[in-house]
């Protein structure tokens, strides 16, 4: 029997390797949920699972719109978007004079926002609903977020940020917080907003979309949205991409979970190298980073 030190070492990558072997399988099921680019319905049938990719249409923008994307030149139908706090100690330090790519983010809250928007399916618009992916993955609306306080960055939490369900890549926005001073709520008046970063991945209208979900016809309108047996599935590169991209995750996670295995088992047979491979590649990764963080503070020193 090995230490108990020991031991407490392997329950802990026994959990990790849970944590992402479930990740990994809901991977593998969205996967198989995925249609081909090729896969279009020949009709509009209620509560059918229908897939669609036609150019995004907008009949009313999304009410933040202006404060997630800048100089929009067209209309806003929906963002996908993610609420982070920096590590830096430095309360005076804002994001307008540090930048938000020299600093290290944590994300707390993730979510998304839509106006009334749907996909032109060519005979048709059909409007799309994705309220599903805000309940499924239990995201918070923008307009209850709490900014300041005790934000916590839970790890072993999927953000809908970093779910499976989207595939948005074309546009990145960063926003500070400030520019969204009217619609969330801060812990107390003392909460700089400028300090928090706001990340958006919009969809404007006339942007290629591919989505799949569940039909509705509601009062003559057909309505897509996702159900529990149907996930709606949302990309702005093809079907086919997002595919790709969910084998390439599920391969590096299944590689993941094997080396943390090889590492657990080694243990328990108190076979101690691979566990000191681990923690080289560990302090080795660490090291980059730190010498990455240390030359750009210098840069920005000597500007």
């Amino acid at each position: 029997m090995p230490p108990t030190i020991v031991l407490l070492i392997i329950a802990v990558l026994v959990t990790i390797v849970l944590a992402h072997g479930y990740r990994t399988l809901t991977a593998l099921l969205v996967l198989r949920s995925l249609p081909s680019d090729t896969d279009m319905p020949s009709s509009i049938v209620d509560g059918e699972t229908v897939a669609l990719t036609g150019e995004l249409t907008v009949e009313e923008p999304v009410e933040t719109a202006s404060a997630a994307v800048e100089d929009a030149d067209r209309p806003v139908g929906a963002y996908l978007w993610q609420s982070r706090f920096s590590d830096n100690t430095n309360s005076d330090l804002t994001i307008e004079d540090w930048g938000w790519e020299r600093q290290h983010w944590h994300t707390f809250a993730s979510g998304i926002e839509w106006g009334r928007f749907g996909v032109d399916a060519g005979s048709q618009t059909v409007r799309i609903d994705p309220s599903w992916l805000r309940t499924a993955l239990d995201a918070e609306r923008l307009a209850e977020l709490e900014i300041g306080g005790v934000n916590k960055h839970d790890r072993l939490s999927v953000y809908l940020w970093d779910s499976w369900y989207t595939y948005l890549r074309d546009r990145i926005e960063h926003r500070s917080f400030q520019r969204f001073a009217g619609y969330v709520q801060r812990h107390n008046d003392e909460i700089d907003l400028d300090r928090y970063l706001l990340e958006a991945r919009p969809l404007l209208e006339g942007d290629e979309v591919s989505i799949s979900g569940e039909i509705h016809v509601e009062q003559g309108e057909p309505v897509l949205r996702g159900t529990d047996d149907v996930p709606l599935l949302l990309s702005d590169n093809g079907f086919d991409e997002h595919r790709r991209w969910l084998k390439r995750r599920a391969l590096q996670k299944g590689a993941f979970i094997t080396g943390l295995l090889v590492v657990a088992v080694s243990l328990w047979f108190e076979f101690y190298i691979p566990l000191g491979i681990l923690v080289v590649g560990w302090l080795l990764y660490w090291a980059y980073h730190f010498v990455q963080d240390a030359g750009i503070f210098l840069e920005w020193i000597r500007s």
